[in-house]
């Protein structure tokens, strides 16, 4: 299962501006992703521990318990792989472009545009664009098997009924 993402892979005659903009939309992306999945995953918490709460699960729904289990960890293992990505990558970006590295100091400071190469604002530019894909399909991955996590309680729930 894929995702089309609002933007396209950077083409060479990119400016930088628009580099910047296609990672900030990407990024937003992999936030609003990471907050489905989050919220996907607290809810299968929840009622998971409602239901382990109410009634003592035989055999087969501690087996199906850890079909969910697998699932679950999945999830939540691309959820924070995506947000490691991003952060690993701007930190990489701030240093090598000498900005500060305290993510409360603005990103760009006052003379960063004339001590700056072009070659190397450019390149730390299309790392970040890159980082930012990598973040969106990891957190879109995340979404995914929050969606299979899901299922799997709901399959989980009826075993729990019916048996």
């Amino acid at each position: 299962m894929t995702r089309t993402s609002p933007v396209g892979p950077p083409r060479g005659d990119d400016a930088p501006d628009e580099l910047l903009r296609q990672a900030c939309a990407l990024v937003r992306l992999c936030g609003q992703d990471g907050l489905i999945a989050a919220v996907l995953l607290a809810l299968v918490l929840a009622g998971v521990a409602a239901q382990l709460a109410a009634v003592r699960p035989g055999v087969v729904q501690l087996v199906l318990l850890g079909v969910l289990a697998v699932a679950y960890t999945v999830s939540a293992g691309f959820v924070v792989r995506s947000r490691m990505t991003l952060v690993a990558a701007l930190s990489t970006a701030r240093g090598n472009t000498g900005s500060p590295l305290d993510p409360a100091v603005p990103w760009r400071p006052f003379a960063l545009d004339a001590a700056l190469d072009v070659r190397v604002r450019d390149g730390e530019l299309r790392r970040l664009l890159a980082a930012a894909h990598r973040c969106s399909e990891l957190s879109w991955r995340a979404v995914v098997w929050g969606m299979v996590t899901a299922v799997a309680f709901i399959v989980w729930t009826m075993a729990m009924v019916a048996l």
